[in-house]
């Protein structure tokens, strides 16, 4: 009976010390346990660059998400448009609410159109419709590529002069134009990229959607 107490005591113990063992090693490989690393977003880097790059992987992958950190919560991202004679202008906050003039398409319609875009540190170049032959590969422009360069340009085109917009729209156009920084041009289509750098991330502020010589 002394035996028999003795093998039951030994059994307790193995067992116990079996079950430490494996709540140690649960913890010790559990990587939600172990990662506090916080996630950086989309457009946390002070790198144009880089930031470019996650914002055209975001569009290629439809990503909502990634494309509104890119959106700033106080200045928005005007999307311009031509519907006709003037252009259009739409705010937004969630790139998800946006409908493209043509059918509401979304935002992520132009992706396709948009395949490629290695940035070109370099002036825009030169554009006249009467040089542009889409069925023969002439975008119009004197050089083809996808450029960055200064928006001093697009700062002083006055889109939002001729779009019907309400003097309280002109005036959050007017406070936001100071922060953009650089502008992308991709010829191919003529569609531009105007982003600023705005609490410590970069932002898209205005694109512009807008196939040249349509109206």
């Amino acid at each position: 009976m002394q035996k028999l107490s003795r093998l039951l005591m030994a059994l307790l113990l193995l067992s116990a010390c079996s079950t430490d063992r494996s709540a140690s090693n649960t913890a010790e490989t559990d990587p939600a346990a172990s990662d506090t690393t916080a996630k950086p977003s989309a457009s946390a880097t002070t790198d144009f660059d880089a930031a470019f790059a996650r914002f055209f992987e975001a569009l290629h992958n439809s990503d909502t998400a990634a494309i509104n950190q890119f959106i700033h919560p106080t200045y928005g991202l005007w999307i311009i448009e031509q519907p006709g004679a003037v252009p259009k202008m739409t705010q937004v906050y969630d790139i998800s609410k946006f409908g493209r003039e043509y059918q509401s398409k979304s935002f992520f319609t132009i992706a396709p159109e948009v395949q490629h875009c290695k940035l070109t540190k370099e002036a825009f170049p030169a554009f006249d419709c009467a040089e542009m032959n889409y069925d023969a590969g002439k975008t119009g422009f004197s050089k083809d590529g996808c450029f960055v360069w200064e928006p001093d340009k697009f700062k002083s085109s006055g889109y939002w002069n001729y779009a019907n917009l309400s003097e309280s729209q002109l005036q959050r156009i007017k406070e936001t134009l100071p922060h953009i920084q650089r502008s992308v041009l991709h010829t191919k289509t003529a569609f531009e990229f105007h982003f600023g750098y705005v609490d410590a991330q970069w932002h898209l502020l205005f694109t512009k959607i807008i196939y040249p010589c349509s109206a």
